[in-house]
C-alpha cells in the first residue's frame, strides 16, 4: 500500500494516510473535504498559491488549492 498525502480543503489539515481519511470532524464544520495531492515522496514541492509543502516524487494533483482554483506547485 503507498502512503498518500491528503488536504481537507475546508481547515487546510493535512495528513499522509493509505486511504482517504474519515471525514467527521473537521474544524471548520461538518465534514472535511479531502483532496488527495499525491503518493508521499523525497522532492519537496510547494505551492505558491496556499504555502502547501509536501514531498512528492511525482509532480503533485493540482486541483483543490486551499485559495481557489489550482494549485501553484514549485519544486524546491
Amino acid at each position: 500500500m503507498s502512503l498518500d498525502w491528503y488536504q481537507c480543503k475546508k481547515c487546510e489539515t493535512l495528513l499522509k494516510n493509505t486511504a482517504s481519511p474519515r471525514s467527521n470532524g473537521c474544524p471548520s464544520g461538518g465534514q472535511h473535504d479531502w483532496n488527495r495531492l499525491g503518493e508521499v515522496g523525497n522532492t519537496d514541492y510547494l505551492c505558491k498559491k496556499c504555502s502547501t509543502h509536501i514531498q512528492t516524487d511525482k509532480s503533485p494533483r493540482s486541483n483543490g488549492c486551499l485559495k481557489g482554483g489550482q494549485h501553484d506547485w514549485k519544486r524546491l
